[in-house]
């Protein structure tokens, strides 16, 4: 287990997403307090667990793919090679961006730094959460908790069963919502990963 919390922690985009989440809380805990920062917490860590699904299922893999064609390469190659650090985690090439750009749009939104830098603090603490279950997921870790180990399966059944399904990583609620959570015995097996290199993950089943 230390080998794999040294894989994670020490990988630069973890690193860059901790040293955000650092920045972001020194922001708002050294600027004056409002009474809407503890409701500006939340609301970060609510938008990436949205964020977590369309993402997942409209950028990476459906039609806005056009729009970010590297993103959705990139995810491709996840999905053939699992296993492989590379492909695991969100690029700091898109972390660097969007980290400082929904900073300045969030303060400017509530004309107020410490709001947005609020917002942001709880965003990167659901990021960190997103980045460690999808890590925890392809490599052969037993989550402590059932939750963890549901979800972990539920992860699975995207690579292994299906890959126009189960897009949730974290939560499965958006998929209950829209119907990407069907029933395994409903759904065609058509799956792009290769079982053997991810043969020890753990069963989908």
């Amino acid at each position: 287990m230390k080998a794999y919390l040294k894989e994670f922690w020490t990988d630069k985009r973890v690193m860059f997403i901790s040293l955000m989440f650092i920045i972001y809380s020194c922001s708002a805990l050294f600027t004056p307090y409002e009474p809407w920062s503890w409701t500006a917490v939340i609301g970060g860590v609510v938008f990436f667990f949205f964020l977590e699904y369309f993402v997942h299922r409209f950028v990476l893999h459906g039609f806005f793919a056009k729009i970010m064609p590297k993103a959705h390469v990139g995810h491709d190659a996840h999905h053939h090679d699992p296993l492989n650090m590379t492909f695991l985690l969100t690029p700091n090439q898109y972390n660097v961006p969007y980290h400082f750009l929904l900073w300045v749009v969030f303060s400017l939104a509530f004309r107020s730094f410490h709001l947005g830098s609020s917002v942001m603090a709880g965003f990167t603490a659901y990021h960190l959460y997103y980045e460690w279950s999808h890590f925890v997921s392809h490599r052969p870790i037993q989550p402590i908790t059932p939750w963890g180990k549901w979800m972990k399966k539920f992860h699975l059944l995207h690579h292994y069963k299906n890959d126009k399904h189960w897009f949730g990583v974290t939560h499965p609620v958006l998929d209950s919502v829209f119907g990407t959570d069907p029933s395994q015995n409903e759904i065609e097996k058509t799956v792009t990963t290769p079982v053997k290199k991810d043969s020890k993950q753990g069963n989908a089943n």
